[in-house]
């Protein structure tokens, strides 16, 4: 007796139902709370299958990006950890969202497209796959151009300003001020197919670019407290050049070992640092690091459990990372377990600020909380992303980071 084929699973479309609650609610409250404006010119009469692309600027991107492309109902591509949280996980698998494993070939993702494209949707993808620290650009993933051009379908962008600085993602709180979002289509499936990967990477990049704090220049981003959360990026101090000694309070940010004491106001310019903003400082601590230091925490490991959801104490042990690989020893749900991946395999480690980063081993979420010093675990991005070269804009025509004040050394 002949076995009937197996059904292929579809991936469908968001429950119409929720998806209209959600936005029905949520357009009306960003556009009154946060300043959100729109200019969806450019989708209007969109139809599927399509892609679009959006730069990855804040965490409610998804609900920016729907409230660009409504009524539509999309298909988003993101990190599948989001997928185990108990409530949004909930929400997602109703939105029928493609969980993606972050920073790598994932041929079970490239199918779910494949099988979003059959079905007529409309894909929205964030090349850059993780968000920034700060409110500019990083590179996009590798393949992005090659999948778009295997896919063969109209591209459109939804783009915007003010996003970070609205939900900047070291910030305790929300900010009120303005957010600019536009639409554009990028390319046309004809225009797509006579360019070569390299053109389409190099058109997407400067479709995609960001730099909330030049964008918004001068905009207001009123909230009580400027600076809370600000040690949780900024981990060394531009004057004495000491790590671990910067605190925040009541909008100061102030170095307890040589007595900085700067201020950021509203619009996010720094008073009384040696760098104008934020970003400045950030990008200065990135390219200060030093790769031949490499840089170890004790830390506590959360990963998936064999019910599929994240458990907070999965493990123990100590991670390293040099020029060379990142290593880990210790034990995940009770067996030891010693790996070490290529530092040339590592895309990038997303980083929670102030609690932890995440990498993969054999395919398995691990989130590394140190025990020490949750807030370093931004150092170690920033590590990784110095070696990869990742490169602010700033520093990308040639100009130096150099605080006004000349750091001292460890």
């Amino acid at each position: 007796m002949a076995h009937k084929a197996k059904k292929k699973q579809k991936i469908g479309r968001p429950n119409p139902f929720l998806y209209l609650l959600a936005l029905l609610i949520l357009r009306p409250y960003y556009r009154l709370r946060y300043g959100v404006r729109v200019d969806n010119t450019a989708v209007r009469g969109l139809r599927g299958p399509a892609i679009v692309l959006a730069p990855h600027i804040s965490n409610k991107d998804h609900f920016l990006v729907g409230m660009a492309l409504w009524p539509r109902r999309v298909t988003f591509v993101l990190s599948q950890h989001f997928l185990t949280f108990p409530v949004l996980g909930w929400f997602l698998r109703r939105m029928h969202a493609i969980g993606k494993r972050m920073f790598s070939a994932d041929t079970r993702t490239i199918m779910q497209i494949l099988r979003a494209k059959a079905e007529g949707n409309i894909i929205v993808l964030f090349p850059e796959g993780r968000l920034p620290a700060c409110g500019h650009s990083l590179p996009l993933a590798d393949g992005t151009a090659t999948l778009i051009q295997k896919l063969g379908l109209p591209v459109y962008t939804v783009t915007g300003n003010g996003a970070y600085l609205t939900f900047p993602k070291w910030g305790k709180y929300r900010r009120r001020g303005k957010i600019l979002i536009s639409t554009s289509q990028l390319f046309t499936a004809e225009a797509l197919a006579a360019m070569t990967p390299a053109e389409v990477d190099e058109k997407m990049r400067a479709a995609l670019a960001h730099d909330d704090e030049a964008a918004m220049a001068g905009v207001r981003y009123r909230v009580k407290d400027t600076t809370a959360g600000l040690d949780g990026i900024l981990r060394r101090c531009p004057s004495c050049g000491a790590y671990g000694t910067l605190v925040t309070k009541h909008s100061h940010i102030r170095c307890t070992a040589c007595g900085l004491d700067a201020t950021l106001d509203e619009t996010y310019r720094l008073h009384g640092a040696p760098f104008p903003t934020v970003n400045a400082w950030f990008d200065w601590q990135q390219a200060s690091i030093d790769l031949d230091k490499p840089l170890t925490a004790e830390v506590t490991v959360e990963a998936v459990n064999r019910h599929g959801r994240l458990d907070r104490r999965a493990g123990r042990g100590t991670v390293t990372l040099d020029r060379g690989a990142l290593t880990f020893s210790g034990t995940v749900f009770g067996e030891t377990r010693d790996f070490s991946i290529s530092t040339a395999e590592l895309g990038g480690l997303p980083v929670t600020v102030a609690k932890h980063f995440d990498v993969y081993d054999n395919n398995r979420l691990l989130r590394l909380y140190p025990v020490e010093e949750p807030r370093n675990a931004i150092l170690f991005t920033c590590y990784l992303d110095k070696l990869h070269g990742v490169t602010p804009p700033a520093l990308g025509e040639g100009k130096e980071a150099t605080p006004h004040v000349e750091p001292k050394s460890n």
